[in-house]
């Protein structure tokens, strides 16, 4: 009896294992791993201590399905994208879609996370978001894509009204190294939207009193485990292989009845 308690305890354990090595991990884009004072740069870097860190780059568009651009960092109160000298003063400092569409890249580099949240440090006037998760092959190149053609991502979700602070995401089981927040909405095909619709449910045009403004101040998620060989371990498997287990004792003590 023993031995069936001690395997059956080893196979729900077993089975619990790829989920309970999962860890969950807050990135600061504000003043934690980031410099406390406005500056701007190409990229930033957010390094959690014993996580995996993320590069944050900037990138806009000048027409709401075009070409992408890399743009600058502004950091204070989260992150913004500056795509000109003229962007340094509020509102535009922010992430926005007021002449300029601008998104901010995430890199997590080899990690792959699952993003559970975005934390808005700051809005102003609308505050509509979308996230997109790059779900094909190798590695996204946003300098020859266009919002209206953004191949090998998927949209997450369109965030409408956010406000500053926490909104939470329903990114599913989605785990990638590259994420994308944008100021707006988002449709596959089309591009960036106002994030507004009407009561039909078409997308509302760009007017002042939809402009987006916002900067992320932090995201946070979940941290996909592997293994050393570089695959995450099945509870399938595992279950199967404590049954494997339970089959061999039961022989054992066939044998020791004869």
């Amino acid at each position: 009896m023993k031995n069936y308690t001690a395997v059956a305890l080893l196979v729900s354990g077993l089975s619990g294992f790829s989920g309970a090595a999962s860890a969950a991990w807050n990135w600061d884009l504000s003043c934690g791993s980031f410099a406390c004072s406005q500056t701007s740069s190409a990229s930033q870097t957010s390094n959690p201590v014993g996580g995996p860190s993320v590069t944050v780059t900037g990138w806009s568009s000048a027409t709401s399905g075009g070409g992408l651009t890399q743009g600058y960092i502004e950091s204070w109160s989260g992150v913004g994208v500056q795509y000109v000298s003229s962007e340094t003063s509020a509102p535009n400092h922010a992430l926005d879609n007021n002449g300029h569409f601008e998104s901010v890249l995430l890199d997590f580099g080899s990690a792959k996370v699952n993003l559970d949240a975005v934390n808005l440090g700051y809005t102003n006037n609308d505050s509509d978001f979308f996230v997109l998760a790059y779900t094909g092959t190798g590695a996204p190149s946003l300098g020859i894509s266009s919002y209206a053609s953004m191949t090998g991502w998927t949209l997450v979700g369109n965030y409408p009204n956010a406000g500053t602070g926490v909104e939470a995401l329903n990114s599913g089981s989605i785990y990638s190294s590259f994420w994308l927040i944008g100021a707006g909405g988002f449709e596959a095909g089309v591009g960036v939207t106002s994030g507004d619709k009407d009561a039909s449910g078409n997308w509302r045009g760009f007017r002042s009193s939809r402009y987006d403004y916002m900067k992320v101040a932090s995201v946070s998620g979940t941290v996909k485990p592997t293994t050393p060989g570089g695959s995450v371990p099945e509870p399938g498997s595992l279950a199967l292989a404590g049954l494997g287990v339970l089959g061999l004792i039961g022989m054992r003590r066939r044998k020791s009845e004869r």
